[in-house]
């Protein structure tokens, strides 16, 4: 049976198996719960459309936690471990129709069509995204500071390079004896200084006291030549690597937002409990997937860093400051997470 030949309450049950198959596995499902989700919508909209109004709020949560994994997993559908921009792209354009004023969707398939050279998209979407981020209620899908520059650089920079070819075309015209010359050798170079900017800033680097950018060599350097007693987690163009001294994994997406979290956000004080990541987790889901977490750390010889107390009558987690680290990941694909 199809999920269109499902009822709401059963497409609810579905997402709760799949929920409790990925406790049990340890690997997620995107795909599917995607799925259900975009049909539990179809079905919602039906039936509002029937003047069933009693529905418009459950129509909004599920859009929600549709947009949210849109979001957040898109480029990880065919993989739990590796990026993909084809995807991506799809995914962040799926976001747009449930949630047409979203900033940060546009914004990084601006990012997307720049990086495969489609310089007339990609003035569209930065636009897009600049005036979706002037009235957008949502804190979470917001630009941040950088990533407003980054809009800006980028869409001077994909009009510069619409103009400059435009002009390459024209001047293959028959008669040119009318036309003005042109001198646009400082707007090439105005294109290269904003892109020099741009790598130069590609990254965030983190650590316990402070938060810069840097490059993307500046990264793969730090992840060749490890510092001593420091954790490196490195979200980069493909994968997630984390990495202590000579040790080195791939992380799943899911293992690598929990430990940015626990680095970044938790303490002995202040440990992380499920609903620091998602209310809709069993308590005995969330335990499963960071045992499962910690084990493969300790399969691959790193040392103990996260531990579990008992926190407002739940099982927390925490990171214990064993070792300093330093977290790297592309400013482009920055959200704003609680």
């Amino acid at each position: 049976m199809s999920l269109r030949d499902k009822t709401l309450e059963e497409l609810e049950e579905m997402e709760a198996e799949l929920s409790d198959q990925e406790a049990e596995s340890g690997f997620a499902n995107y795909s599917m719960k995607i799925d259900i989700y975009k049909e539990m919508v179809r079905k919602l909209e039906l039936l509002i459309r029937q003047r069933n109004k009693e529905y418009e709020d459950i129509l909004e949560y599920v859009k929600r936690k549709l947009v949210f994994y849109l979001i957040h997993y898109g480029t990880y559908l065919k993989t739990e471990y590796q990026k993909d921009d084809h995807l991506a792209a799809s995914c962040l354009n799926n976001v747009l129709r449930y949630d047409r004023t979203n900033p940060i969707a546009p914004y990084r398939l601006g990012f997307l069509s720049y990086k495969n050279r489609e310089y007339a998209e990609a003035i569209q979407f930065f636009q897009k995204a600049l005036e979706n981020d002037k009235y957008y209620p949502n804190h979470n899908y917001k630009l941040n500071g950088q990533q407003q520059l980054n809009a800006h650089l980028y869409l001077t920079n994909s009009a510069l390079r619409v103009a400059n070819q435009a002009y390459e075309n024209m001047k293959q015209l028959p008669d040119l004896s009318d036309v003005p010359k042109q001198e646009f050798s400082p707007l090439i170079e105005n294109i290269l200084i904003n892109e020099q900017y741009l790598q130069r800033h590609a990254f965030y680097l983190v650590d316990e006291t402070s938060k810069t950018t840097c490059s993307k060599a500046d990264c793969e350097n730090l992840v060749d030549r490890p510092p001593l007693d420091t954790l490196l987690l490195y979200f980069n163009d493909r994968d997630i690597l984390m990495v202590f001294e000579e040790k080195m994994i791939t992380l799943s997406y899911n293992q690598g937002i929990m430990i940015r979290h626990f680095l970044l956000k938790s303490s002995e004080e202040r440990p992380a409990t499920r609903a620091s990541f998602t209310s809709d987790i069993e308590e005995n889901s969330y335990v499963q997937n960071v045992n499962r977490f910690r084990n493969k750390l300790r399969e691959y010889g790193f040392p103990p860093i996260i531990q579990n107390k008992r926190y407002n009558n739940e099982t927390a987690y925490y990171y214990n400051g064993a070792y300093p680290y330093k977290i790297m990941y592309r400013v482009d694909d920055e959200i704003e997470y609680a």
